[in-house]
């Protein structure tokens, strides 16, 4: 006996020779959406950029988040790649009107500019 035949047999032993029907993996329907952008070098004019829940302006010291609906975000951060090229990045979710901010988020109501803190 092949051992891929004796390994099928051994597995409908174990499940009364019934099909274990597989389903579909369930995502949550809004995750979280990260956005990494190359910000503006010093002297250049701010750029930006239209995102789902608003939109996002890069200038050389930062990103400034314009939303038009309410979202949540997190996890910002500034850094310079090894070309001398400033990138910046953050996390964001649209939500509901008045729903609680999970740890370590910022919630943003409509219509609220949002600039991180400079460290």
């Amino acid at each position: 006996m092949k051992r891929k035949d004796f390994l099928t047999r051994m597995r409908n032993r174990r499940r009364g020779d019934q099909l274990e029907l597989r389903t579909s993996e369930q995502r949550r329907a809004i995750d979280w959406r990260t956005l990494r952008v190359e910000l503006p070098a010093s002297g250049e004019e701010t750029a930006t950029q239209a995102l789902a829940v608003g939109s996002v302006e890069m200038f050389d010291g930062g990103i400034r988040l314009r939303p038009t609906q309410p979202c949540w975000v997190r996890g910002y951060r500034l850094w310079g790649d090894d070309a001398g090229v400033s990138r910046a990045e953050f996390q964001y979710r649209p939500v509901e009107e008045g729903a609680a901010p999970p740890p370590g988020s910022t919630a943003i109501g409509t219509d609220e500019v949002w600039e991180p803190q400079r460290s």
